[in-house]
This record gives C-alpha cells, structure tokens and sequence, in this order.
C-alpha cells in the first residue's frame, strides 16, 4: 500500500487539523496521559472494581460538588433500595496508599508466610498455617477477655484500654482475612502464589508510598468492596482481603 499526499480536497484544512491535534496533545499531557499507555486507553482505574458492600452492584463515577467521587448505580437509581452514598475518589487512593504502605512495613509479619503458605506445593503448609492462625485468634480473644477484666478492676486507665483494644481488633482481622484467603488457596479453587510473590517482592524492596500508583493498584487488586463512607475493603490479587477505615 502507499499513500499520496494531496490528492484530494480535505474535509477540514490542514491547519485546522494540526492545530486540533496540537491540542489534544495539549489535554493530554495537562492530565498526564500519554498515547499508547494504559492511562490513555482506560484513564480510571477504579472502573469495574468498586462493588457496593450493601447491593453488590458497581459504583459509577462522578463528578460531585466540585470532586470526583464514586457512588453506587443502585442508589444513584433509587436511594431506598440501597443506602451506600458516594465515596470521594481522593479518599480511595489515600486508603489505598495506607493499604500498601501497611505491607511494606510488616510484609515479615503478613505477607512472608502467606506467600510460603500459597506457593507451596504440599497443602499440608497451608493447613498447617490456618492451624497456628486459629491459635492465634484464640490467643487474641484471651487477651481481649484479659484487657476487659484489668479495665474493669482499675489497674489500667481509659486511653491505654482504647489504644491496646484497637490493636487487638485490628490484628484479629489480618489473622481472619489470611486464614480466608488460605482456606480459598488450600480448597484448590484459586492460585495465589505468584501474586503473592510479586508483592512479597514489591514491599521488601519498596520505600513508603506518598502518592498514589495507578499501575501499581492495576497489578495487586482485584476489586473495592465498599461498606460505609468509612470502611472499605482491597480484595488484593493473591487473596487477601483488607480492611481500612477512611
């Protein structure tokens, strides 16, 4: 094939159409997306990955009061049939960055024996680790009891009860989404193990996140699961689930 300049009359002149197209690439580059890059194909990210915690529908993105937000199609179509409001886009990616933040600084506590336990090829190592996790909870739940009983008979005040209690919640909810996550694993219904590899691998290497990554959110999580304005949960690619308030 060959092409050959003007041969006919265009529908637009030469100079209209370069200077559209000097300022697409103006639009372009203002909001950061380039030609040929993921962005430029699919510029949310979160689209198709935020699902209702209520309805199970997805959210939508709009743009709300001068902000972007994402807010449920169920509610935006009726508010009676589910009471999930919108949650503000900024507010996702902060949540998200904490999230990944977390695991660079205890990916030895979480993720180095969730990637052993997931990649092995014995299902006794996964069995074996929900079995020292459920001897975890127990031990969890004892201390709680304890905490409640040192409160009650004065012999530690209000702030260290609240601040020892919230440690003890938080920490029974990364040993509940782990043993999930391995009961899916062990069951033989998914693989995680390279997925937890990558991450593994990502957090030992990584410094503290300060903004959010797109393509790093593209790469480890599956979906959004959103419960309330304040409480939202990352299915993450290798399985896990977390939590994190907002």
């Amino acid at each position: 094939m060959y092409s050959m300049s003007e041969h006919h009359e265009p529908i637009v002149s030469r100079e209209v159409f370069e200077t559209a197209g000097r300022l697409l690439e103006q639009h372009s580059k203002e909001k950061g997306i380039s030609k040929g890059d993921k962005k430029y194909q699919n510029r949310y990210c979160f689209s198709g990955k935020i699902i209702c915690g209520e309805c199970g529908n997805t959210f939508k993105r709009r743009t709300h009061q001068g902000y972007i937000a994402w807010c449920c199609k169920t509610h935006i179509k009726d508010k009676n049939r589910c009471p999930i409001k919108f949650i503000r886009d900024d507010e996702l990616k902060a949540a998200f960055v904490t999230m990944i933040n977390k695991l660079i600084f205890a990916h030895e506590l979480i993720l180095k024996p969730y990637a052993a336990a997931v990649g092995g090829t014995d299902k006794n190592t996964g069995l074996h680790r929900i079995k020292e996790l459920q001897t975890l909870l127990m031990q969890n739940t004892e201390h709680k009891e304890t905490l409640t009983k040192l409160m009650a008979q004065g012999y530690i005040d209000q702030v260290l009860f609240n601040e020892e209690k919230n440690r003890l919640i938080s920490q029974a909810k990364q040993y509940h989404a782990e043993i999930k996550a391995l009961q899916r694993a062990v069951s033989g219904k998914v693989t995680f193990a390279d997925e937890a590899l990558f991450l593994l691998h990502f957090t030992e290497k990584s410094a503290m996140l300060y903004e959010f990554d797109d393509e790093l959110f593209e790469k480890t999580i599956s979906r959004i699961s959103v419960y309330s304005r304040h409480e939202i949960a990352f299915e993450l690619k290798c399985g896990l689930i977390l939590k994190e308030r907002i």
